[in-house]
């Protein structure tokens, strides 16, 4: 079955930056044109800057599939891997069969406009963490859908979400793929939904594009693994369990809304350097307790000299700038992180060896967690110079932050990771995506 998805894989071109969010739209016209007959695009929201949002629709196969770029705008890689399907689904037919495929390249324009100063900069660690932005979680497309349970409710729906739902709404996708970047260690995936034969399809991805799978995850404690470097996308009400009681912070995701319709949901997590350990299983010489406590000692240090920096200039702020809530946002993940894995280090696991997999996902934490914190910090206190708010306080945040990043830069420099060709990354989202929806159409 998935002969030919392979051999599409080894045809893929060599790309090398990330298309901006002008050039996603030119691509989709410019696919349109070429193929009139074929592709049809059309807009199906606005985003809260008044962004279009525009899908293309291509062939017309009587079930649907949805695929989703730029869920989180520092995430990029899905408007390449958009790009690369729909040249492909318009030349080989086959591909297209049974479906019609909806594709939409960036479901969070304004926030896709804020990173692009690194998108020709792939691999420039410097580069990603001074252009970084990623919204507060509030503010993403991909988490505002309504959870109305009284215990974390949440009803307040971005207009990206709206259109978004809309689109699932209309088109009941018996695929729905979430086109996502992890940052350092191995791919994975996490589904909703999914039989066991589209599970083995996508355990098998990362053999077909050469990455390591990633066998330890440090995102959600709580995900189940289905098979190596697949996971179960937990709903929200198991996301938030033993959280506060009251008005949630963040609503469901995509997948849990488009499972109303059946749906299954697929989210590829390719990162962008890789580290082959991320695959071995093998046992380590410290015990998981020992591999977090080293982890999680360096998170929150860090997490703490933000947080001191933070506290100094924000009397002096006078901005009400996304940067600033991100940065709030990232500060809460990081303690919401640092409870839960320390809650299992506490208890019988803690006591097992950790893998070599789980020594490098959390070794990793800590220089990925730190430098996009006080990226975001450099970018808030920027926004407040340039508005011309020179105050003495944010001049001293600012010297200290500059201090902070610079460290821990070079730090994550000793990671024996490497960046990935961005052919690659596409490779490996195209795959999973193709094979699931050649398992689930046949």
């Amino acid at each position: 079955m998935f002969e030919g998805i392979r051999a599409v894989l080894a045809g893929l071109p060599e790309v090398d930056r990330y298309p901006t969010v002008d050039e996603q739209q030119a691509e989709l016209d410019e696919l349109a044109g070429r193929y009139p007959q074929l592709v049809a695009v059309r807009r199906v929201g606005t985003s809260r800057q008044g962004e279009p949002i525009r899908v293309a629709s291509i062939g017309d196969g009587t079930a649907n599939a949805l695929v989703l770029g730029g869920p989180h705008p520092n995430e990029p890689v899905g408007g390449l891997t958009v790009r690369e399907l729909g040249r492909l689904l318009c030349a080989r037919p086959e591909l297209r069969a049974g479906l019609r495929w909806h594709l939409v390249p960036c479901i969070d324009p304004d926030g896709a406009r804020l990173n692009e100063s690194w998108f020709a900069s792939p691999g420039d660690r410097e580069a990603y963490a001074r252009g970084f932005y990623r919204p507060d979680l509030a503010e993403q497309p991909e988490w505002t859908f309504p959870h109305l349970a009284e215990h974390w409710y949440f009803d307040r729906m971005l207009p990206e979400t709206v259109a978004l739902s809309r689109l699932i709404d209309e088109l009941r996708p018996v695929v729905q793929a979430s086109l996502h970047n992890a940052e350092y260690g191995g791919l994975f995936h996490y589904t909703t939904g999914a039989s066991p034969e589209v599970v083995a399809a996508l355990a098998a991805v990362a053999e077909w594009t050469g990455l390591p799978g990633q066998h330890a995850v440090w995102e959600i404690p709580a995900a189940n693994e289905l098979a190596p470097g697949v996971l179960r996308l937990p709903p929200v009400a198991e996301l938030t369990e033993g959280a506060p009681a009251g008005e949630g912070a963040f609503g469901a995701s995509s997948a849990e809304y488009a499972a109303r319709h059946g749906t299954v949901t697929v989210i590829t997590e390719v990162p962008l350097w890789t580290d082959p350990r991320a695959a071995d299983t093998n046992p380590s010489e410290q015990s998981l307790a020992e591999t977090l406590h080293d982890c999680l000692a360096a998170l929150s240090a860090g997490t703490e000299a933000v947080e001191s920096v933070l506290t100094v200039a924000e009397p002096a702020l006078r901005l009400d700038t996304p940067h600033h809530r991100g940065l709030r946002g990232m500060l809460s993940a990081a303690h919401r992180m640092h409870a839960g894995w320390q809650r299992i280090a506490a208890g019988p696991d803690g006591a097992r060896p950790a893998t070599v997999a789980e020594v490098c996902s959390f070794q990793s934490l800590p220089h990925t967690m730190l430098p996009r914190m006080a990226g975001t910090l450099l970018r808030l206190l920027d926004a407040e110079r340039a508005a011309g708010n020179v105050r003495p306080p944010l001049r001293a945040a600012r010297a200290r932050t500059e201090e902070l990043l610079t460290g821990w830069l070079r730090a994550a420099d000793d990671l024996p990771g490497r960046p990935i060709p961005l052919r690659q990354q596409v490779a490996a989202q195209l795959g999973a995506v193709l094979a699931a929806a050649a398992v689930l159409r046949s």
